[in-house]
């Protein structure tokens, strides 16, 4: 007998028995905790944009003499093997290792201006965080990685003018990426063939590029440890060969430069004659043994002491998650933060995801509502104790004029050399080189800039130094070399370069003709700018009162 189709009342009847699905989430409950952690993040990478957004003043760094390395291998296809910008040792060979950074930096100031060119370097400084905060989600949690990553950061803005070094930091973190992917079998092999072609990217941008093969011979190491552990696994040995063939092809492509094998070998060789003592080049102990008030201190030690505590809790509380190639990578670039301080950004960034994954099970489950808002929290916290232990290093106004682009009347100095045709040789120092090259070359040649690998260590200790400290060598130099301007970056606080100041203004033979907060110009009198001496001195009184 056929069954009778059930009345619209029996419909309704048996829906309200069986009630609503109880295991299907409101949609809104499904977005809350993902609309959370990307709020947080966006508040990190603000921060962090926020203390890198700092006005450029070429009269300091180097970023002027890559513009014009840009500018003469775009006009010119000309990569400088030779040390070019300077009539002291024009001839001298040097490599150029960071050449490929200047075009970049060239195109970008070209298409956007120095603007542009800060909020490129800004946006890659973001996207390379970013990378390494995603991996300290991906192996750990947010709930530690987000507190995690502003701790680090008082460390990473160490870094903040406009270098190449940047490249490095990001290539770094996709390099790691590929790598922890290719170890927990997330990325498959292919991706591996990847890194040699970064490296060729990295090789002509900065020296730095050496770290992307130490990452992967600490991979492959410890895969061979695991090789013979495991028996010597079939998968272990087709996993080795692989990233064996990846480590041969990404040391034959550090060899695509133009310096070619010398250039691949470069990194190990540049320190071998450096006689000029580069700050960034001190070790922690060597800058605090000088006398320096070295604010960053405190904020590496905090890093630091994190990531040795989260070894700690991991070889106790976490064996399981406990990596020998993740302690090895500890292991080197703590040593790099401790023997360079230009070190301490490398060292940050990696400290993020290696310290969280040894945390790892330290907090509950991560989406739910109780753990994001412990961690959000957490965040201010945190950032209030940050900026309590030290809050001058955030405001100090050796950090820079905050803002994107140039410094107001940044060329000014410049401007005015030109406009009153001013005549050579210049006499200047270290700092202002790059500032002179980007602004006069090839119309004037500078005497120094800050390359101390192209220029031979005698230079420095029998010509340069000597210049500044000796009086006669002073007046035996300068006849040599027949300076008629003195181009001087008077902040330069070295005791040397303060008194060569004072001892050239009070010097009958010189006149002060332009000063503004970073530029000093003095000429020689009787010479071929006498005519802008007598029309532009300024009084030595007001010049030595503001050069104090």
């Amino acid at each position: 007998m056929a069954k009778l189709p059930r009345s619209s009342n029996d419909r309704r009847s048996a829906r309200r028995r069986a009630g609503p699905p109880q295991d299907l989430p409101k949609p809104t409950d499904e977005k809350r905790p993902f609309l959370v952690r990307l709020f947080i993040i966006a508040a990190i990478l603000s921060v962090y944009g926020f203390f890198l957004a700092l006005q450029i003043n070429l009269t300091f760094g180097d970023l002027g003499r890559h513009l014009k390395n840009g500018e003469l291998f775009i006009e010119k296809l000309l990569i400088a093997n030779a040390n070019l910008y300077s009539f002291a040792y024009p001839d001298y060979l040097f490599i150029n290792h960071h050449w490929g950074s200047g075009v970049v930096f060239y195109l970008i100031e070209g298409f956007a201006g120095f603007s542009g060119l800060s909020v490129a370097f800004i946006a890659i400084s973001l996207t390379t965080l970013l990378v390494f905060l995603n991996l300290a989600c991906k192996y750990s949690s947010f709930a530690l990685a987000a507190p995690i990553a502003v701790i680090v950061i008082p460390v990473l803005i160490t870094r903040h003018e406009v270098r190449p070094e940047v490249f490095s930091y990001f290539f770094s973190g996709l390099f790691l990426q590929v790598l922890w992917g290719y170890k927990s079998r997330t990325l498959r092999d292919r991706w591996l063939f990847l890194l040699p072609i970064l490296e060729i990217l990295w090789v002509n941008l900065h020296i730095y590029f050496f770290i992307g093969v130490v990452l992967i011979a600490v991979f492959l190491f410890e895969l061979v440890v695991a090789y013979f552990i495991n028996n010597k696994e079939q998968d272990t040995v087709r996993r080795l060969k692989k990233l064996a063939g990846t480590l041969v092809l990404t040391l034959l492509a550090t060899c695509v430069n133009p310096a070619g094998i010398s250039g691949a070998i470069y990194p190990f060789l540049i320190l071998k004659e450096y006689e000029f003592p580069v700050i960034e080049n001190y070790s922690i102990r060597a800058v605090l043994n000088a006398g320096f008030r070295f604010l960053p201190l405190p904020y590496f030690e905090i890093v630091f002491g994190l990531l040795c505590l989260s070894w700690l809790y991991a070889i106790v509380k976490n064996r399981s998650n406990l990596s020998l190639g993740n302690f090895v990578l500890s292991l080197i670039f703590s040593a790099m933060a401790w023997w360079a301080i230009r070190n301490l950004a490398f060292f940050a960034y990696f400290a993020l995801p290696l310290a969280a994954v040894n945390l790892k099970g330290l907090v509950g489950k991560e989406d739910s509502p109780g753990t994001l808002l412990r961690v959000s929290v957490a965040l201010v916290a945190i950032a209030f104790g940050l900026v309590a232990i030290s809050p001058i290093y955030f405001v100090s106004s050796h950090r820079g004029r905050v803002g994107i682009g140039l410094e107001p009347a940044n060329h000014a100095a410049a401007e005015f050399l030109l406009k009153q045709n001013i005549r050579g040789p210049i006499f200047n120092n270290y700092d202002v080189g790059g500032y002179l090259i980007y602004h006069l070359y090839p119309r004037h040649r500078v005497f120094v800039d800050n390359r101390p690998e192209a220029y031979p260590a005698s230079f420095f200790s029998d010509v340069y130094f000597p210049l500044q400290i000796d009086e006669e060598k002073w007046q035996e130099l300068s006849h040599t070399y027949g300076f008629n301007m003195i181009c001087f970056n008077h902040r330069d606080r070295s005791v040397w370069a303060e008194r060569f100041i004072v001892r050239r203004v009070l010097d009958p033979a010189w006149a002060p003709v332009f000063m503004d907060k970073d530029i000093i110009v003095l000429l020689k009198r009787y010479g071929p700018n006498q005519s802008v001496i007598e029309t532009y001195e300024l009084p030595k009184e007001r010049v030595l009162e503001r050069s104090n």
